[in-house]
Formats: C-alpha cells, sequence, structure tokens
C-alpha cells in the first residue's frame, strides 16, 4: 500500500508530503515542547529521506548541538523536531492534512507534564519512549 501524508504550516507557506508509513503519534509533555507549543506536542516519526518539503520558508532554531526545530518563517507554525544523529524526523501531527487513520500510542515526558492528563488508556512513560529517541529532549 502506498501511504502518502501531506501537510502545512498555519498558512500555507510551508508544504510538505511524507512517502511510505509513520510511526503512531506520540504525546510529549517535556518542557522543551511546552514552551515551543504552547503546551504538549504530538508528533509522527518518519524516515527523513521520505518527508519532501514542497515549499519552502523554513527555518532552523538549535536548542541543542543535536536537535533542531523547524518552522515557518511567516506564521511562526512549529512543523520539525530533528535529532540530528537519527535518521528520522518528528512532524507535528497538527499540521497533517489528515491523520484519522492515526491513532495516540504513547504519552512521553509525563513527569514534566502540567496539566492532569486525560484517563485515555495509552502508554505513559515518565522519560521518552524505550529503547528509541522519537520525540524525546
Amino acid at each position: 500500500m502506498d501511504l502518502r501524508y501531506s501537510g502545512r504550516c498555519l498558512c500555507g507557506a510551508i508544504r510538505f508530503e511524507i512517502s511510505g508509513p509513520v510511526e503512531p503519534p506520540v504525546a510529549c509533555h517535556c518542557r522543551e515542547c511546552q514552551r515551543q507549543s504552547g503546551g504538549v506536542w504530538i508528533a509522527v516519526t518518519a524516515p527523513k529521506e521520505s518527508v519532501e518539503i514542497t515549499r519552502e520558508r523554513l527555518a532552523w532554531v538549535s536548542v541543542s548541538p543535536m536537535v533542531r526545530r523547524g518552522f515557518c518563517l511567516d506564521c511562526g507554525g512549529y512543523l520539525f523536531w530533528d535529532d540530528l544523529e537519527e535518521d528520522t524526523i518528528d512532524v507535528a501531527f497538527g499540521a497533517l492534512d489528515d491523520g484519522s487513520d492515526l491513532t495516540l500510542s504513547a504519552h512521553i515526558h509525563v513527569r514534566e507534564a502540567r496539566i492532569p492528563l486525560p484517563d485515555d488508556g495509552v502508554p505513559r512513560f515518565e522519560g521518552g519512549l524505550p529503547e528509541s529517541g522519537v520525540a524525546s529532549d
């Protein structure tokens, strides 16, 4: 099956496509994601080579020597979390045009959550995902 996801920033200055499957969405509750997004940040993870930016007004801010976050220069929409040592990139779930086939798979960094988490039955982790760098700051 040829899976393809598309998305954009709020103003549409940046459009992207993801060819192939993505990992299920993960909700990150770390302080960095809170500061960047204003609350919890939900992302899907895809291989970097499967993400194509079709309209580019993208800027990157380094948050550590090995991590950068991508956002739109026009509207400020936060779209990407990129660990430079990994071959995957996290893409904002809310920026996808349609993700109705995807289901939240985990809450991570819940020890840093500032609001009560819903009793949604989704696995929770005090830190990042076990054996993964997905969305872990």
